[in-house]
C-alpha cells in the first residue's frame, strides 16, 4: 500500500483523511471516533435527513439498488421548494445507485455504499466513483465511522479527482463530529447561499474575503485546524466579519469552515468557486457561497442523540440575509 503527501490529521476531532492507492485503486480513506452509539452514526450517513444535516441536500431510497441524489451545487435552487426548483436543482445533482445497505447489529458493523457512474455528466465515459461508510462500535459506548471514497482503479483522472476530495470529505466530518460531540440532541436547519460570479480568479477573491474575514484575537492565536473548545475559545482563529463570527475549524486553500458564535448557534462552510458558462470562462470567473448548519431545538426531541437530524423549521436567517453578508465581503 502507498500512502500520498496528501495524508494529514485534523486536531480538534481526530479526523483523519488520506489518499490510500492499494491494489492498483484510489480512494480517500477518512476516519472519526465518535461519542454515540452506533445506530445513531448509521441515521447520520445512511438517511437523506441525516446526510442533509452535516453535508449535502439529499434523496435517497434506503434500499440495494435504490437512488441517491445529492445536490452540491451552491447555486443551484433549492430543492425542497417545489417541482420546479426540484428540477431545476436536478440539473447539477449527482445519482447514484446503492449497493450495500447493512445498518449495524450487536455483531456486525454497519455499511453504506453507493456509486455514481455519471459523475461528470450523462455518457463521459470514465470509471465509477464508490463511496462507503462503515460505522463500528468501539465498545466503549461510542462508534468509529470509517469513509472511503474513489476509485477501483488508478490513473490521472483518479488521483486528481481524489485527492481533489480529500479536504471536502475531512470538513464534512469535522461538522458532524461537532454537533454529535456537542450538540447531538438539536436539530439542524440548513441554508445554502451564493453570490453572482465576478471576474477574478478563485485565489484571488479567496485572498480579498479572507483578508477582511479574519481576525486574530487576544488570548486565541493558533492554527485554524487546532482544537476551539467548540466555539468557547482554544486554539483556533477568530473570524468575524458584521454580524457574523466564530473560531476556524478547519481550512483549504479556499475553504474554511467555522463555529458560529453569531448571529446563530451551529456551523458554517465558506468557500470560494469556479463559475462560468464554459471551462475557460470559469477559469477566471469565481463566486462566493456558503452553507450553514444552524442547531435548533428538534420538533418532538426528548433529549437522545439524533442521527437524522435535519429539520423543516425556518432558519434565523434566510438565504437573502446570508447572500447579501456573502456580497459585502466581496464588496458586490
Amino acid at each position: 500500500m502507498e500512502r500520498s503527501t496528501d495524508g494529514w490529521e485534523r486536531d480538534m476531532y481526530d479526523v483523519t483523511a488520506e489518499v490510500r492507492t492499494d491494489d492498483g485503486s484510489t480512494r480517500v480513506v477518512c476516519s472519526v471516533p465518535l461519542p454515540v452509539a452506533p445506530e445513531v452514526v448509521w441515521d447520520a450517513v445512511a438517511t437523506a435527513e441525516g446526510i442533509a444535516s452535516w453535508f449535502v441536500s439529499c434523496a435517497m431510497e434506503p434500499r440495494v439498488g435504490g437512488r441517491i441524489v445529492q445536490f452540491a451545487d451552491p447555486g443551484a435552487a433549492d430543492p425542497t421548494t417545489g417541482p420546479e426548483a426540484a428540477a431545476e436543482a436536478m440539473l447539477t445533482a449527482t445519482v447514484g445507485e446503492i449497493t450495500e445497505y447493512s445498518p449495524p447489529t450487536a455483531g456486525a458493523p454497519g455499511v453504506f455504499a453507493y456509486v455514481e457512474r455519471d459523475w461528470m455528466g450523462e455518457g463521459v465515459p470514465v470509471p465509477p466513483w464508490e463511496t462507503s461508510c462503515e460505522v463500528v462500535d468501539d465498545g466503549e459506548g461510542g462508534s468509529v465511522l470509517t469513509l472511503r471514497s474513489g476509485f477501483g482503479s488508478g490513473g490521472e483522472l483518479a488521483g486528481q479527482s481524489v485527492s481533489g476530495s480529500v479536504d471536502g470529505w475531512a470538513q464534512a466530518l469535522t461538522v458532524l463530529a461537532h454537533r454529535l460531540t456537542h450538540r447531538p440532541a438539536d436539530g439542524v436547519v440548513t441554508v445554502d447561499a451564493a453570490t453572482d460570479p465576478v471576474d477574478e480568479t478563485v485565489p484571488e477573491l479567496w485572498a480579498r474575503v479572507t483578508s477582511q474575514l479574519i481576525a486574530p484575537a487576544a488570548g486565541v492565536g493558533g492554527h485554524p485546524g487546532g482544537d476551539a473548545g467548540g466555539g468557547a475559545g482554544g486554539n483556533g482563529v477568530v473570524a468575524r466579519s458584521g454580524e457574523v463570527g466564530g473560531i476556524v475549524v478547519t481550512e483549504s486553500e479556499a475553504s474554511r469552515t467555522l463555529i458560529l458564535s453569531a448571529p446563530v448557534d451551529g456551523m458554517l462552510e465558506l468557500f470560494a468557486f469556479p463559475a462560468g458558462e464554459t471551462h475557460e470562462d470559469a477559469a477566471g470567473r469565481a463566486a462566493l457561497a456558503l452553507r450553514v448548519y444552524e442547531y435548533v431545538d428538534a420538533p418532538g426531541g426528548d433529549g437522545r442523540p439524533l442521527g437524522a437530524a435535519a429539520v423543516d423549521v425556518t432558519p434565523t436567517w434566510e438565504a437573502p440575509r446570508w447572500r447579501a453578508w456573502l456580497e459585502g465581503l466581496i464588496g458586490a
